[in-house]
This record gives C-alpha cells, sequence and structure tokens, in this order.
C-alpha cells in the first residue's frame, strides 16, 4: 500500500467533486463525498486506525472516477480509497467472495452449486418474471434482478478450445460472459467467424477486480498470478467483452505484480489485452445498422481506464446507429452497480441508477446497450423495476444479432 499522505494534502475542499458524485446526489452527506472520504482517511492516517464510520464511508465509494475528472489538484481518489480499504479489511463475505472468484476450480465449483441453488429457489418461489430471487443476501433480499444461470454455461461447454485461423486470439470472458448470462460469448463467437476465426478460451476463473476493488490484496495478486499462468502463451491478442475486466487486466494487473519476479511478463501479457468492440473497430469491422436508436451506457471504467474505452459508441455510429446523447451530467454518470457496492448497499446502488436509466428510457429508445456484466445486471434490475419494455443487451448480442 502506498503512502498517500502528500496528495492527501493537496486537497483544498473545493467541492468540486460535490457537483458530480452519484452517492452525494443522493445522500446529501459529507462522507459521501471524496473531500469526506479523504479528510477521514487523512484523519485516520493521523491517528493509526480507521473507526467504524470511517469504514462504512469507504465501503459507500464506488470508485467510478467523476471526482477525478474535476478535481483541479488531480488527486487519485479512487486510488487512495482503494488502498483505504486494504487497510481496512474486506469484511467477511467480501473477503470469502474474493478469494473464492480467484480460483478456477474453486468458481466452478460455486458456479455449479449456486446454480442449483438458484434452479430449487426459482422452483420453490416463483413469481411472474421468474427473475426476481428474494433470500439472505443483501443484493437478492431486495428484491433485486438476477438471471436465472443456465444449464450449461459457455465456459463449460468450450473450455480448453484452442484458436484456430490466421491470428491467435484468445478470449477473457470475465464471471459474467462466461458463467452468468447466455447469450453473450456465442455472440463474440458469430462476430469473430466473419473474420474466419476461433479463438482459444482456456480454463479461467475471474480477472481479481471484486477482490482488488474491496481490498483483499492477496486474493487479487493469487488472481493475477492465476490468470497470467493461462494467458501469457503465445496469442496475439486477448479479447475481453467486459470494459470492467478489460481495465483490470490493462492498469491493475501490472501494479499488482510489479516488483515481482514476473513483472515483465505481467506487462507483455497485459499488453495484448483488448476491449473487443476497441480491436473490431480497429480490424475495419463494420455491419449496417442504419436508423437504429439506441442508448448506450458507457461503463466508468471503459471512461476513465480502458485503452481506445469509447470505442463502441464510436463503432455503433460507424454502423449507422443513431446514438441517443443524453445531458452531460447523465451521460458520465455511474449505473450505481460498482461492483461489490451494489451488494453491500443494494438500495443506495438502485437509486443512483434509476437516474440514468429513467433518462434513457424517457428517449424511447429501441435497445439499450452497455459493455459490462455488472452494468448488464444493474439496468436489467432498474428497467423491470420501472416496468419498461426496452430490451437490454450487450452491445455484442446486438451487433451479432
Amino acid at each position: 500500500m502506498n503512502d498517500w499522505s502528500a496528495e492527501l494534502r493537496r486537497c483544498v475542499r473545493c467541492g468540486a467533486c460535490r457537483e458530480v458524485c452519484p452517492v452525494f446526489a443522493v445522500t446529501k452527506m459529507e462522507t459521501d463525498v471524496a473531500r469526506g472520504r479523504l479528510a477521514s482517511i487523512e484523519r485516520a492516517g493521523q491517528l493509526g486506525r480507521l473507526s467504524a464510520a470511517d469504514r462504512e464511508a469507504i465501503s459507500r465509494c464506488l470508485l467510478c472516477g467523476r471526482c477525478a475528472e474535476v478535481c483541479q489538484s488531480e488527486i487519485r481518489v479512487a486510488d487512495i480509497v482503494r488502498d483505504a480499504k486494504a487497510r481496512a479489511g474486506a469484511a467477511g463475505f467480501e473477503f470469502w467472495a474474493a478469494n473464492a472468484l480467484a480460483d478456477p476450480k474453486r468458481l466452478a465449483r460455486m458456479t455449479r452449486r449456486a446454480r442449483s441453488f438458484l434452479e430449487w429457489l426459482a422452483r420453490a418461489t416463483p413469481d411472474e418474471s421468474g427473475l426476481r430471487l428474494r433470500f439472505a443476501l443483501p443484493y437478492l433480499e431486495t428484491g433485486r434482478y438476477f438471471p436465472r444461470p443456465p444449464k450449461e454455461p459457455y465456459l463449460t461447454r468450450v473450455a480448453t478450445r484452442p484458436a484456430v485461423g490466421a491470428t491467435r486470439i484468445a478470449l477473457f470472458l470475465g464471471c459474467g460472459a462466461g458463467r452468468l448470462f447466455e447469450g453473450i460469448s456465442d455472440a463474440l463467437d458469430t462476430i469473430l467467424a466473419q473474420f474466419d476465426l476461433t479463438a482459444a478460451v482456456p480454463e479461467q476463473a475471474c480477472c481479481g477486480l471484486p477482490a482488488w476493488g474491496v481490498g483483499a490484496d492477496r486474493a487479487a495478486r493469487d488472481a493475477a498470478l492465476n490468470w497470467l499462468d493461462v494467458f501469457s502463451g503465445d496469442y496475439e491478442a486477448i479479447l475481453s467483452p467486459c470494459a470492467s475486466c478489460t481495465a483490470h487486466l490493462q492498469k491493475n494487473i501490472p501494479m499488482i505484480l510489479a516488483a515481482t519476479p514476473r513483472e515483465d511478463e505481467a506487462k507483455a501479457a497485459t499488453n495484448k489485452v483488448h476491449d473487443f468492440f476497441a480491436w473490431l473497430r480497429r480490424s475495419g469491422w463494420r455491419i449496417d445498422r442504419r436508423g437504429a436508436r439506441v442508448a448506450v451506457h458507457l461503463p466508468c471504467h471503459a471512461r476513465h481506464d480502458v485503452r481506445e474505452g469509447d470505442a463502441l459508441v464510436a463503432l455503433l455510429r460507424e454502423c449507422g446507429a443513431d446514438v441517443i446523447a443524453l445531458p452531460a451530467a447523465l451521460e458520465n454518470s455511474c449505473c450505481g452497480m460498482g461492483g461489490t457496492f451494489g451488494v453491500r448497499h443494494p438500495e443506495l446502488s438502485r437509486a443512483i441508477g434509476e437516474r440514468k436509466i429513467s433518462a434513457m428510457l424517457r428517449e424511447r429508445p429501441e435497445v439499450i446497450l452497455t459493455s459490462c456484466s455488472g452494468c448488464l445486471l444493474q439496468l436489467r434490475d432498474l428497467a423491470d423495476r420501472l416496468g419498461a419494455t426496452a430490451p437490454i443487451l450487450h452491445a455484442a448480442q446486438w451487433l451479432a444479432g
């Protein structure tokens, strides 16, 4: 962990972060905005400990990066808060989940057991949609959307598939596209087939972002090493359909493995990681979508951390789609999921997201698109709650359709 004392002192408490923070917009609490959190972290550094109130305030940060966009002092708020989370230690469930996600075999077992449990629960507690599940976990007990897990996840169907074609490409799918949602990974295959390419799909676990985000550094390092063991081969490109996973691989894994014997290997492998839509656009791929009126939620990680993270919107426009422009404050706002934030603070997460999706729905789009599995989960929950009929898809599904 870093010593942030000099950077913390650069905060002049100007309040610019108050104008853009999605959490503060809902709660109006000073401890829920960047300058308040930074003051708490600075005070905790002087005292040598974080209070229970400090820990709670830190957990209520989305790490969306909006405050950093407007900070005249260029303070790396998200990095400081993440380090504070590491000092505070992940909560019990978060720590267990972070460690489980880091191990591919443990993750596969957990997925199978969760699928069996959720199938039983759906039969035991039927509802109109079959998608709203209620049991004793914070996210789901509030009636949040959760998709029925596929009978056979994509990663189970095609694990260890080799690459075929003139370019050796591998897919890193992330937990959502690989295990939770149906159709996303198949859409990638459909598009890649137009290049006469079949991507390798090695056995894989979580990228480690959930562990990194809650401060479970050991689990994040284990996940990074596992990822490197799997993907440091002779692939020419490693494509990911999830902006959050892509950001973690491109930005965080080199930091996590810095000053270790595998630092150079990590840099070489992560330099091959590409956002799927950035790769498509550079490859000259286009499809006719003229006249389609679409709303796009560009994930926060795509805006701030992914190389060529805005490629999705540019690609859609180049395909002829009419991409709806929202007012800037909403266009750039977070959907409210924030990874484990949405699990730990489900009601606050929903309140944040409703502002954005309501603005999208007022424009009457034919479809709402995104490029992050977590955002997809959030947007579907919000739309279901509001009774919206516009389909909400991962952009690869729509482009492949």
